[in-house]
């Protein structure tokens, strides 16, 4: 999984290629959703679970759409959700 590090309007995020076209955001150790690239938009999705993550907003940035995730309640990063990924 190629992973980088983006920084939005001063926030730090790590954010992870999951597959073609779609991310996952991590915040220090806070899981906050995924980003999927949908043409020329960055989709922000909130919920731990890609099949059950609900839209949260678009973006014409990865990073503004990571953005738009931190104001979703998130979830806490734990050895068993990073084993299920």
């Amino acid at each position: 999984m190629t992973s980088m590090k983006l920084i939005s309007q001063g926030i730090s995020y790590e954010v992870s290629r999951r597959d073609e076209g779609l991310y996952e955001v991590v915040s220090g150790e806070v899981f906050l959703g995924f980003v999927e690239r949908a043409g020329q938009v960055y989709v922000a999705l909130s919920g731990s679970r890609y099949d059950r993550a609900v839209e949260t907003g678009q973006a014409l940035s990865l990073s503004a759409a990571a953005a738009m995730l931190e104001a979703v309640p998130a979830v806490r990063v734990t050895e068993e959700l990073l084993a299920a990924a």
